[in-house]
């Protein structure tokens, strides 16, 4: 509840989109009061599974109802959102939302609601991977901590760019030609005061 307002001080929240980590009930009601539309991946249950089994397509959106039995109890209704994993094949990929969708007729927005949540993934491995270029530090100083996470940040940015200029466009999107290990090795030993 403190996030959401102290980040609605600075930004606009349109949509909030989280992992498997955040599939709480209680966590869904608070963001309901707070009146923040959330899409979360949904673990493949036992009643997600036989939701899916009794639908005939493969992208349909149905009512769900997430239920904690245990103490602190709850319940909400969301919608399900179900479509065909990307990668494999007889799987499916689950999100729950408070987005209002007509269930039986709004199935054309299933697929573009699941790439938006999955373009997510971008962003928690740029996250990651700018940490593999953050030098390690005891300094409690935040001045400094700064400067060596926006450093990390900007050689990030390098190794990115040197990416996109090593690879064909036919690649972009692949795998890096460059990995960080190879990029860092090429900068060279960098001593950290």
């Amino acid at each position: 509840r403190q996030l959401v307002s102290e980040v609605r001080e600075y930004a606009e929240i349109n949509r909030l989109y989280l992992d498997r980590g955040f599939y709480r009930v209680h966590l869904a009601l608070t963001l309901e009061d707070l009146g923040v539309e959330f899409v979360i991946r949904a673990p493949q249950t036992r009643k997600v599974q036989q939701l899916i089994k009794k639908h005939d397509s493969d992208t349909f959106i149905a009512k769900y109802e997430m239920v904690r039995s245990n103490s602190p109890t709850g319940r909400t209704t969301v919608r399900l959102v179900v479509v065909p994993h990307r990668t494999r094949e007889d799987d499916h990929f689950c999100l729950v939302t408070n987005r209002d969708f007509d269930v039986g007729t709004d199935v054309e927005i299933a697929q573009p609601l699941a790439e938006a949540y999955r373009r997510r993934w971008g962003i928690e491995t740029s996250s990651r991977k700018i940490t593999e270029f953050l030098p390690r530090t005891s300094s409690p100083t935040f001045s400094i901590r700064l400067f060596y996470f926006l450093f990390a940040i900007a050689l990030y940015n390098l190794w990115v760019l040197t990416n996109l200029l090593v690879t064909s466009r036919q690649a972009v999107g692949t795998d890096p030609v460059v990995p960080t290990a190879l990029f860092r090795a090429f900068l060279g030993q960098i001593p950290y005061g």
